[in-house]
């Protein structure tokens, strides 16, 4: 199925807590299902996308990974390396873009969607936003992604970091929330060490 939303941030209904049927209707809808067997269709397409993320947690093999990331709508590039126990959106793998040369450590989480209860609504932003992670970045181990947030290109972030804005090229980040520690001291496009007298 073609991806069956706009790639860009756009608001949410705030979570209200409905019976199963009540909120598979209204979620169906929420994701652009219509028609005959709305319901039922998006009901597959989300139990497939659940299997198939929880297969690829357990399993030893990155190639495999990725290939089971793609075939749920998370645009993945080449020689992308994912490691054990990666959790990508489960609601919308759609809106997660990693591009060539990436490696995601393992324990990570990348979040496409912030959907705070209705009692919460004038605290916390209802939205979805898409995740970019850009070329040859690394994300190290038990790193959590937020929505709406680019990670550029050559960039590391650091174990146990917690990214909530946009990470430029180059740089090393950590923390939560994620700060800047250090930038690249770059020679002909590669990172040689990093440059001196920062922060």
């Amino acid at each position: 199925m073609k991806d069956y939303l706009e790639f860009k941030k756009q608001p949410l209904p705030n979570h209200v807590e409905r019976t199963f049927f009540v909120a598979l209707k209204k979620t169906a809808r929420e994701h652009g299902y219509t028609g005959f067997l709305a319901s039922s269709r998006f009901l597959y397409r989300r139990t497939m996308d659940y299997i198939l993320q929880v297969i690829s947690k357990t399993l030893p093999y990155s190639g495999i990974k990725v290939k089971l990331h793609r075939m749920r709508g998370v645009k993945i590039g080449k020689n992308v390396h994912i490691g054990p126990m990666v959790t990508i959106d489960d609601v919308y793998p759609n809106f997660v873009v990693i591009e060539d040369g990436v490696s995601i450590a393992g324990q990570n989480f990348i979040i496409t969607h912030n959907k705070p209860l209705e009692y919460h609504k004038h605290l916390s932003e209802a939205f979805l936003g898409p995740v970019i992670i850009k070329k040859n970045a690394w994300i190290a181990i038990g790193v959590i992604i937020l929505p709406g947030v680019t990670i550029g290109e050559g960039a590391i972030v650091a174990s146990g970091s917690v990214v909530t804005k946009d990470i430029p090229p180059n740089t090393l980040w950590g923390g939560v929330p994620a700060k800047q520690i250090r930038e690249f001291e770059m020679k002909d496009g590669i990172p040689v060490g990093f440059k001196k007298n920062q922060f």
